[in-house]
C-alpha cells in the first residue's frame, strides 16, 4: 500500500479517570474533536484520531470524530489511508493538541495532487541494494540536515521500482533519492541519476540506479579506446560496441569513479579525449569541446577530487611539466587552472594522487631520475612543491604505486641493466619521500606497478607475466607471494585492480590483449578468469576500471 507524506506521527493517548460510590456525581463533560478538510477530489481518505478512532472522508467540508473527550485529553490527527481516484496528498496541521473545555473545530486538512516516484535498476547481480528520499534542512545558519523522507525501498531485481510513498507536486526543500546501501555478494557500487524530486507534475518514473561496471582500454596502435562491461560475478570483460576513435598514439587513460567521465591522453597529438560515459551500456561519446590542448608527449593522467572540484593531472613526457584542469562535473569539459602547469623533472612518466594527504607524486623517468612531489589545495587544485622535492630513485623510474593506504610509495625502475624497485616512507603532514631501508631493490620489472586497493600487495609486469609481492605495513619491506609470476600475455605492460578489489587486469601490449585474474584479498593469490584474455585493439598499453 503507497503511503503518503506529511503526516502528524500518531501517538497513544491515556484517558484518566477516578472512580467512586453512586454519590459521585455526574460524569465530566466531553467534547469533540474536527475541523475541515479541503481539495479532497475523490474517495479513500480515513482520518483517525489517536490509535482508534477511524473516520472516512468522501468529500471536503467539515468533519467531526464520533468519540468524545473529556477536557484535558491529548488528540493526535493523522491521515491513516489517502485519496486513490485520483491519488492525492493530504496534510494535516493543528492536529495535534489536548482539549480545553471547548470542542476542537481547527483541525485543517488540505489534499493536494499526490505522486508516485520510481524509476529503474540495471546492472545489479548482488544482493542488499537499498534506496531511500531524502530531503535536506536548514534553519536559518544552521548546518543542513540530510533526513528520510518516507521509508526505505529495498531492491532486489532489475527492473522498474515506486517507492512505497505519494509525495506532492511541489515539495518545499530540496529532495533527492539516493543509494542507502550498495548490494554485496558480489560487491557492487551503484548510482543514482535523475535524482531531484522537487517539483513534479506526474508520476516520476525516470530516476536511473545503474550498478553496472565498465572497463576502457586505451589502443596507442589503431588511436582507439576499447570499451567494456565487466561481469559483476566472474570480472569478465564483453566488448561493447566498436572502439571509439581518439588523438594519434593514446597512452594513459583514467576516469571518474561515479562513471561519468573518461579521459585519455595521446602522446602523438599533445591533446586530452574527454568521454561522457553512458551510464547504462558504458558506450563512449565524445565531450563536446574535446580534445584539449596538453604539453608534449602526455604519458600519464591522475584525477583528484577537491573540497568544491574535480581536477586533472597530466604528465607531459616531452615538456617536463604537469598540466592541471578544472573538470566541469556536468559536462566533462576542462578548463586549465591558473597556473596552468608545473615544473617536474626530465620526462614526467607516470602520475599518482593520494587521497588522504592531498599529495602528488610524479616519476620522472627522462634522465634525473628522481620523483617530483607536489601538496594540492584542495580549494583550488594548485600545486605547490613539497619540501625537498625532488627525490632520487633508482635508474629511469617509470611507474609509481602508493602502498598501506599512502604510507609507502614504489617506484618501478626498468633499466636495461640494473633493474629495481624503490620504496620510500610518506610522511603524511608534509608529502616529503625517505628511502626505505635497501632501496632500491634489486628487482625484475619490465615497465609498471600497482596495489591492490587496501595497500597491502604490489604487483609488477615482468616480460610475459605478472609478479606478486606482500607489502610489510609497518616497514614497507616487499615479500615475494607464492605462486607467481603468473603468465600473462606478450609484453605484459600495465596493471591494475577494479575498484572493488576483486578483480586484476593486466594490459599485453604485444599481445593486443587484456587478461583477467580473480583477485585474492586475504593472500594476494590471482586466479586466471573464463575466457581471458579478452581481445583488445593494437598495442593496448593502459586501462582503467569503473
Amino acid at each position: 500500500m503507497l503511503r503518503t507524506i506529511g503526516l502528524v506521527t500518531s501517538f497513544a493517548f491515556l484517558l484518566a479517570a477516578c472512580g467512586g460510590g453512586n454519590d459521585s456525581g455526574p460524569p465530566p463533560p466531553t467534547y469533540t474533536v474536527g475541523g475541515t478538510v479541503t481539495g479532497l477530489a475523490g474517495p479513500g481518505l480515513v482520518l483517525r484520531n489517536g490509535g482508534r478512532d477511524n473516520l472516512p472522508i468522501s468529500a471536503s467540508g467539515a468533519f467531526t470524530f464520533a468519540t468524545r473527550m473529556p477536557s484535558g485529553s491529548s488528540y493526535t490527527v493523522t491521515v491513516k489511508s489517502s485519496p486513490t481516484s485520483p491519488l492525492q496528498v493530504c496534510m494535516v496541521a493543528d492536529g495535534v493538541g489536548t482539549v480545553a473545555a471547548t470542542d476542537v473545530t481547527n483541525v485543517d486538512v488540505t489534499c493536494v495532487s499526490g505522486y508516485t516516484i520510481g524509476g529503474t535498476v540495471s546492472g545489479l547481480a548482488g544482493s542488499g541494494l537499498v534506496l531511500q528520499i531524502v530531503g535536506v534542512y536548514a534553519e536559518g545558519h544552521q548546518r543542513p540536515v540530510i533526513s528520510p523522507f518516507g521509508p526505505p525501498l529495498k531492491i532486489t531485481s532489475n527492473g522498474p521500482f515506486t517507492f512505497d510513498i505519494v509525495y506532492p507536486e511541489v515539495i518545499a526543500f530540496p529532495t533527492f533519492a539516493k543509494v542507502l546501501q550498495q548490494p554485496a555478494s558480489p560487491s557492487q557500487l551503484c548510482m543514482v541519476h535523475n535524482a531531484t524530486l522537487n517539483l513534479h507534475a506526474n508520476n516520476v518514473t525516470d530516476i536511473e540506479v545503474v550498478c553496472s561496471q565498465f572497463s576502457y582500454v586505451a589502443n596507442a596502435g589503431d588511436n582507439t579506446v576499447s570499451a567494456y562491461t565487466v561481469d559483476a560475478t566472474s570480472g569478465a570483460l564483453a566488448a561493447v560496441g566498436t572502439p571509439v576513435a581518439t588523438g594519434t598514439s593514446p597512452h594513459a587513460i583514467v576516469g571518474t569513479q561515479d562513471r561519468q567521465y573518461v579521459f585519455v591522453g595521446s602522446e602523438g597529438s599533445n591533446d586530452i579525449s574527454a568521454f561522457a560515459v553512458n551510464f547504462a551500456s558504458g558506450a563512449l561519446t565524445a565531450v563536446p569541446g574535446s580534445p584539449y590542448a596538453a604539453g608534449t608527449d602526455p604519458t600519464a593522467l591522475a584525477l583528484y577530487r577537491g573540497m568544491i572540484g574535480t581536477y586533472l593531472y597530466v604528465a607531459n613526457a616531452g615538456s617536463d611539466t604537469v598540466s592541471a584542469f578544472a573538470v566541469d562535473t556536468s559536462s566533462g569539459s576542462l578548463t586549465p587552472l591558473s597556473p596552468a602547469t608545473f615544473a617536474t623533472g626530465k620526462g614526467p612518466s607516470s602520475i599518482v594522487v593520494d587521497p588522504t594527504g592531498g599529495f602528488i607524486y610524479v616519476a620522472n623517468n627522462g634522465g634525473s631520475n628522481d620523483v617530483s612531489a607536489f601538496s594540492v589545495d584542495p580549494a583550488t587544485g594548485i600545486l605547490a612543491p613539497v619540501a625537498g622535492s625532488p627525490f632520487p630513485a633508482g635508474a629511469n623510474p617509470l611507474s609509481l604505486a602508493l602502498g598501506a593506504t599512502g604510507k609507502f610509495l614504489f617506484t618501478a625502475n626498468p633499466d636495461a641493466t640494473n633493474p629495481s624497485i624503490s620504496g620510500f616512507n610518506v610522511d603524511a603532514s608534509s608529502g616529503a619521500l625517505t628511502p626505505l631501508s635497501g632501496s632500491p631493490f634489486p628487482l625484475a620489472v619490465s615497465h609498471h606497478i600497482a596495489t591492490d586497493r587496501t595497500g597491502a600487495y604490489l604487483y609488477v609486469t615482468s616480460g610475459t607475466g605478472v609478479v606478486g609481492y606482500g607489502i610489510d605495513g609497518t616497514t614497507g619491506m616487499l615479500t615475494p607471494l607464492p605462486g607467481f609470476p603468473v603468465v600473462t600475455g606478450t609484453d605484459a605492460y600495465s596493471v591494475i585492480l577494479d575498484p572493488f578489489n576483486q578483480f586484476l587486469y593486466v594490459a599485453n601490449k604485444g599481445a593486443a590483449d587484456v587478461s583477467g585474474f580473480g583477485f585474492d584479498a586475504s593472500t594476494g593469490a590471482l586466479t586466471p578468469m573464463p575466457d581471458s584474455p579478452f581481445p583488445a585493439g593494437n598495442l593496448p598499453e593502459f586501462l582503467t576500471t569503473l
